[in-house]
């Protein structure tokens, strides 16, 4: 009958080439996790080791740094911009951390909910024509769907291209102040008539370059 393997309280994982020094203690913090079953001393999952002894996963090493993470504050903290996040769920449905897969569930909604701005510069133009109600907004795609989600039904996700006069039912007030809020600021304004000679005044709001 083979003995139980022992581990030693700190433990060197090499992920991918990259080697993470942590303790016995973290890396079986989730005993119902791959990492759980491999360290518990049960032989239920077998331990490989590299040529200087560490413990080698065959996994993505720079996003392993995310799993032991939460495994030490148990709490899931992404670096802001973050474009892994398909890669890290992957990840984390291999390593079978429960609460973290859980917890990317619940990212995945928010960002869902609640897109990410778009990046780069973006235009807004908004248009008070005085004998309509509400406003016409046109420019960057994306950034009027971020910018008035909830107000138009209409979506333009992903899309960085400009698109034509979309009209919203909102004050003047509150689609200025929902672009404030968004970070755009009045770069000008002009107004006219048009070919019915109704009077308007167009705002021009631009962002620059998120950092």
């Amino acid at each position: 009958m083979a003995s139980k393997p022992s581990f030693p309280s700190i433990l060197n994982l090499n992920v991918g080439g990259i080697v993470y020094t942590t303790t016995l203690r973290t890396i079986t913090r989730d005993p119902n996790s791959l990492l759980g079953r491999m360290f518990s001393g049960t032989n239920e999952v077998a331990c490989t080791c590299d040529s200087k002894g560490n413990y080698f996963i065959d996994r993505d090493g720079s996003l392993f740094r995310h799993i032991l993470n939460f495994l030490r504050t148990w709490e899931l903290c992404l670096p802001q911009p973050f474009d892994e996040f398909e890669q890290l769920s992957a990840d984390a449905d291999f390593y079978q951390v429960g609460d973290l897969i859980k917890a990317l569930q619940t990212r995945r909604e928010d960002r869902r909910r609640n897109p990410p701005p778009s990046d780069g510069p973006s235009v807004i133009f908004v248009t008070d024509e005085m004998t309509l109600n509400g406003l016409a907004v046109a420019g960057h795609g994306e950034a009027i769907s971020e910018v008035f989600a909830g107000i138009t039904d209409q979506w333009y996700f992903g899309l960085n291209r400009c698109i034509s006069p979309l009209r919203i039912s909102i004050s003047k007030m509150d689609a200025f102040d929902l672009l404030y809020r968004h970070g755009f600021q009045l770069e000008g304004c002009n107004g006219g008539a048009s070919n019915n000679r109704a009077v308007f005044h167009e705002y021009i709001f631009t962002r620059k370059n998120k950092l």
